[in-house]
């Protein structure tokens, strides 16, 4: 039963296309395929959200870099930002929550992330500054040796259950700092 010289298969296949020819893949030729012009919006909308937030989380990343927070509260100025010029040690932390490097009492302070229990003011050997950056203050560490003298600090999200360390970082401390003893260190009063 051929049909105009085709066999019963392509007269089934028509008959079901209802007289349109479906592309099929013959050997040494691409499928060709033909996009709905929905489709085609839908792609480029897609490229142009995806492109816009790529731009903008760059562009977010490079002002946070290139700020410098000052913290509120307490006594003496408090600083803190992603980048320090001229430290390497602190150009290599990036953390999205926590800025890289602080600079407090005239030492620059690293982020270590190594975190301590901490749930409030409340918490013994602990001694809130009173300075805040939003939601993050900043805390003394009184009951280690490192924490005494100064060598380590603590920055505490509000409703938190840890704070999280900073270390000293001589290197990175301003000058005038760095020839300065650590905090309760004897002072040498010379010959």
């Amino acid at each position: 039963m051929a049909a105009g010289g085709r066999d019963r298969y392509s007269a089934l296949l028509r008959s079901l296309q209802a007289g349109q020819e479906l592309p099929l893949y013959r050997r040494g030729r691409a499928i060709t395929v033909d996009w709905h012009p929905v489709l085609w919006t839908l792609v480029r909308v897609a490229i142009v959200v995806a492109l816009l937030y790529v731009g903008v989380r760059i562009g977010t990343q490079w002002w946070r870099e290139a700020r410098v927070d000052t913290w509120t509260g307490g006594t003496g100025t408090v600083q803190s930002g992603v980048r320090l010029a001229d430290c390497a040690v602190i150009d290599v932390i990036r953390v999205e929550d926590f800025p890289s490097w602080i600079s407090f009492e005239g030492s620059v302070y690293r982020y270590t992330g190594w975190k301590r229990p901490y749930v409030g003011p409340e918490t013994p050997g602990y001694r809130p500054t009173g300075h805040r950056n939003g939601s993050m203050n900043l805390v003394l560490i009184e009951n280690t040796a490192d924490g005494r003298s100064r060598d380590t600090i603590l920055v505490w999200l509000d409703g938190a259950l840890a704070g999280v360390e900073y270390a000293r970082t001589p290197e990175c401390d301003p000058p005038a700092a760095a020839a300065r003893p650590p905090a309760g260190a004897i002072a040498d009063s010379g010959p």
